[in-house]
């Protein structure tokens, strides 16, 4: 721990290193890591205390079901983000590539191109989001019927809608900074729309505002981060420049090629994130979603600390590999795993033996509480997810896509297969159980079998 801190003592300044030699890179990235990585820290820490204060008040504001209802419809808006085809996601590879191999203009026609495709993008995904909107029984579909009127609950998802579509070219922005190794900076943005989140919620709450309004303050300050970055962008990326002149369809071919399987292993992913809440309102009610909900935020909050530092490491990757720094790959990878699955072991025992006190404490209510049994598997599936998750990154960031297609499809199917089973019977631990049995008897092992040749090109594991 102390050669670590000293590691990090000797890379954290402000000056960058020079980055002509090969120490020098490896330097530089590892200070642009501690500063990304400890940003996060930041912003997650404000998140936490966000989420500590707002589940809360949303929860005795909104009553039960009404919570229910506000997870149901934040997980539609999770199913809208396919409607970007994949474009954003495949921006932060070429960027990484470009930034390897120091090719300002490159980087600014594939941001440009990106930026203004999804603009084009947006234009007909809101003339078919009116169209459609009155036609879907929305109370229904998210088992609402009963809980609120229909008009309710349409203009709470049209509203949600409505922040997706606007928002829809700024999911670029935070793609660029990532690529040029500088999340810190957005990082420091997300951080103030925290902060203004939570202002809009207690406005709300104070206001009496219905559900629409309280969907309508949180989705207008989500929007204030990517927009004040892309601002930013003007003195910290100086040479990226949104214009149409810079769009060229190499670029856009270029992004195709990579949105195609990335927009597949979304729908397979949103299948393994998103589709459990539905099937548990329909299966099992809103009080039964809303348990899951709450139990799985912990879980996450858990999930996204052991986390933070991928982000940070994952377009050096790239940028090193296409610069020819393979020793220092497999060394980053090599650390990166080590940390992150001892903080798993932490934070499953953690869940084990404090999940519930924990939740009596964040909640200040008693009425949720779970067996150790379900905490057991939460504990499982975390160490599963974060040992899959850095070889899925790696291959991800190396454009080794296909593969991770078929994976998360078939994840999705035993998802939501296991869950349409087991959730009559057995609620939130069916739900658990069903994330992670494909993750646990497969991946676990398949993924690194994968990635062994791309982080040992040689053979010559050391």
């Amino acid at each position: 721990m102390l050669q670590i801190l000293r590691q990090i003592r000797a890379v954290a300044r402000l000056e960058p290193f020079d980055t002509s030699t090969a120490e020098g890179r490896s330097q530089e990235r590892y200070r642009r890591i501690v500063f990304t990585t400890a940003s996060a820290i930041a912003v997650r820490a404000v998140g936490v205390a966000v989420g500590l204060v707002t589940v809360p008040l949303l929860l005795g504001y909104l009553g039960k079901e009404g919570y229910g209802l506000w997870t149901a419809i934040t997980t539609v808006v999770s199913w809208a983000t396919l409607f970007d085809f994949g474009l954003s996601n495949g921006l932060l590879n070429l960027i990484s590539r470009a930034h390897g191999r120091e090719d300002a203009e490159e980087a600014t026609r594939l941001f440009s191109t990106a930026f203004l495709a999804l603009s084009a993008l947006a234009i007909p995904l809101a003339l078919a989001t009116a169209v459609a909107l009155p036609w879907v029984p929305w109370a229904s579909l998210l088992g609402a019927r009963g809980a609120m009127d229909e008009g309710t609950v349409r203009a709470g998802v049209a509203v949600a809608l409505g922040a997706f579509i606007v928002s829809l070219p700024l999911g670029t922005v935070s793609q660029l900074y990532s690529g040029y190794q500088k999340t810190y900076l957005t990082n420091a943005f997300a951080l103030l729309g925290s902060v203004f989140t939570l202002g809009a919620i207690a406005l709300a709450i104070h206001l009496k505002a219905p559900l629409p309004l309280l969907v309508l303050a949180v989705s207008a300050t989500g929007l204030l981060p990517p927009l004040l970055a892309l601002g930013y962008a003007r003195k910290a990326l100086p040479w990226i420049r949104v214009r149409a002149r810079h769009a060229s369809r190499a670029a856009l071919r270029a992004l195709t090629e990579r949105s195609v399987p990335i927009f597949l292993y979304q729908v397979g992913a949103l299948a393994v994130n998103e589709t459990q809440v539905l099937i548990l309102a329909r299966r099992s009610g809103l009080a039964t979603v809303t348990d899951y909900s709450v139990a799985t935020r912990l879980y996450l909050v858990i999930v996204s600390v052991i986390q933070l530092g991928t982000s940070s490491f994952v377009p050096p990757f790239r940028e090193a590999r296409e610069r020819g720094d393979h020793a220092w790959a497999l060394r980053a990878f090599r650390h990166l795993q080590a940390v992150r699955l001892g903080l798993a072991l932490a934070g499953g025992a953690a869940l084990v033996l404090l999940g519930n006190p924990l939740l009596k404490f964040w909640l200040h209510r008693g009425d949720m509480a779970f067996s150790w049994v379900v905490w057991g598997a939460y504990a499982a599936l975390l160490l599963a997810v974060v040992w899959i998750t850095v070889y899925v990154e790696f291959l991800w960031i190396m454009d080794r896509l296909w593969p991770l297609v078929g994976f998360v499809v078939l994840n999705g199917i035993s998802t939501v297969g296991i869950t349409w089973a087991l959730a009559p019977s057995q609620g939130v631990l069916g739900a658990v159980v069903a994330s992670g049995a494909f993750n646990i008897l497969v991946l676990t092992w398949v993924l690194p079998l994968i990635a062994r040749p791309l982080l040992v090109p040689d053979g010559q594991a050391h």
